[in-house]
C-alpha cells in the first residue's frame, strides 16, 4: 500500500496527534476561594469609596508533559477596595471573585507555555485584567501584584 492508507503512515500520524496532545498543557485543578485570605491594610472610613484590603497567595503553576514538564512558582498579591464604584467589597466576594480569576488565569498562562521566567508575571498580568478592569472586572480597581505588604499572611496553592 502507498500514500495515507499505509499501516505505517497512519501509525506516525497518530504518534504525532498522541505527541501533540502531551505537548499541550494539562489544565486541572481548582483554587478555593478560602486561598485568598485578605487582611485591612487601611481601614474603611465612612460611606466614601475608601480602604484597602491585600491577599498573599504562593501558586504552584505546573505543566504535565513527560517530554517538558514545567512549574513556576507565583508570588501573587490581590489587592482589593473596601469600597468601590459598586459599594462594599465584602471579604467573601473578594475571595470567590479571586478564586475564579485565578483559575481563569492559570488555564490562560499555562495555554500560553510561556518559560517559567515569564508565567508569573503573564500570570499577574492576565489576574489583573480578569480582575480589576474598570468595565468588566469583577472587582474594578483590583490590583495584581508581585508581594508588596509586609507582615500579610500567606497562604500556598497547593
Amino acid at each position: 500500500m502507498h500514500g495515507w492508507n499505509a499501516p505505517a503512515t497512519r501509525g506516525i500520524l497518530l504518534s504525532l496527534a498522541l505527541l501533540g496532545a502531551v505537548l499541550h498543557a494539562c489544565v486541572g485543578g481548582h483554587i478555593p476561594p478560602s486561598t485568598f485570605q485578605f487582611t485591612n491594610i487601611v481601614p474603611l472610613v465612612g460611606t466614601e469609596r475608601s480602604g484597602w484590603k491585600v491577599a498573599q497567595v504562593i501558586v504552584l503553576m505546573g505543566r504535565i508533559s513527560r517530554l517538558f514538564p514545567e512549574a513556576a512558582t507565583c508570588e501573587v498579591e490581590v489587592g482589593v477596595p473596601e469600597r468601590n464604584v459598586h459599594g462594599l467589597v465584602t471579604d467573601e466576594f473578594a475571595q470567590v471573585a479571586a478564586a475564579k480569576a485565578a483559575d481563569e488565569t492559570a488555564r490562560i498562562v499555562l495555554r500560553e507555555q510561556q518559560p517559567t521566567a515569564l508565567a508569573c508575571n503573564q500570570f499577574r498580568k492576565h489576574m489583573q485584567s480578569i480582575l480589576g478592569d474598570r468595565n468588566f472586572g469583577s472587582i474594578p480597581g483590583a490590583r495584581v501584584t508581585g508581594f508588596l505588604e509586609v507582615g500579610v499572611p500567606r497562604t500556598t496553592f497547593p
